[in-house]
């Protein structure tokens, strides 16, 4: 199956948007060319549906731009492919926030994130994610609660994905680790992971801790992740929340949380200090 169909649709709504523009076409004058609403030349831009064969050849004569029919082509059939993550439907409805996250970080190079209120998804263990789901989602159990965490374990592939694995950069705040997680040891064991994270010098995952001695810092607004693509698309920010989230493309938007981001970044623990503080948080926790 395709690893990212979601960034494939995307790369080619990107492009179709740049020919038009070159070719100084308006919105309204594509939609008229394919007899349909400006809205859908709108979510073909921006990758939230596929458009026919027929309609890119539509596009590409009035754009001028034959020249990339076979590329755009490839793109159309990649995006209609399906993704492992489609069979989680009843919990990623195609089209939503969340899903199109999880497809766009299958085919990222690069992920950046804070995390305010608990460990990063890629960086829990199995019982932790038990414990976050249950704790956030009080009314999930059974074969849901399940599938939710099968859900987010699987996510944890992209770390694994030759030849070039996910690079994550994590900043954490100390209060995520004090945060005491339900059930004997559940906590000493994801703090003893974070540990083997740090430790590992091959790891495509770098973790920070941003200590209480800190103080206010210019990340209080909330979690978020950024990610970014080798094939030149434009990065993406993600905002966590219960209700699913929500994705942001805007540059000045992505800009201003990756500056936030650096700062902070720059005044956490890290290194031999991480290591050594994460020990001993460890050693607070029960086995």
């Amino acid at each position: 199956m395709a690893s990212s169909p979601v960034l494939s649709r995307r790369t080619l709504g990107s492009e179709l948007r740049r020919l038009r523009e070159a070719a100084g076409i308006p919105v309204s004058r594509a939609a008229e060319e394919l007899d349909c609403s400006v809205s859908k030349i709108s979510r073909i831009e921006t990758g939230l549906s596929t458009p026919r064969r027929p309609e890119i050849d539509t596009l590409l004569r009035l754009y001028s731009a034959l020249d990339a029919r076979d590329e755009l082509i490839a793109l159309a059939g990649e995006g209609k492919q399906a993704a492992w993550y489609d069979s989680y439907g009843d919990l990623l409805a195609p089209g939503s926030a969340l899903h199109r996250f999880i497809g766009l970080e299958a085919g990222a190079s690069a992920l950046r994130q804070y995390s305010p209120g608990a460990v990063p998804g890629l960086l829990q263990t199995e019982r932790y994610a038990r414990a976050v789901i249950t704790a956030s989602q009080p009314t999930v159990s059974g074969e849901a609660l399940e599938t939710m965490i099968r859900l987010r374990m699987e996510r944890k592939n992209v770390l694994r994905r030759e030849p070039d694995p996910l690079r994550v950069a994590a900043l954490v705040d100390e209060a995520v680790l004090r945060r005491p997680a339900h059930g004997p040891g559940v906590m000493r064991e994801q703090v003893e992971h974070l540990c083997r994270i740090v430790e590992d010098e091959s790891s495509s995952i770098e973790l920070r801790v941003l200590p209480f001695s800190v103080g206010l810092h210019g990340l209080l607004g909330g979690g978020f992740q950024i990610l970014s693509f080798d094939n030149g698309e434009s990065d993406v920010i993600f905002f966590e929340g219960q209700d699913g989230g929500g994705l942001q493309e805007k540059p000045d938007v992505v800009r201003a949380h990756s500056d936030r981001l650096d700062t902070a970044w720059k005044q956490a623990l890290e290194g031999r200090e991480l290591l050594s503080f994460l020990r001993e948080v460890a050693d607070t926790y029960d086995e």
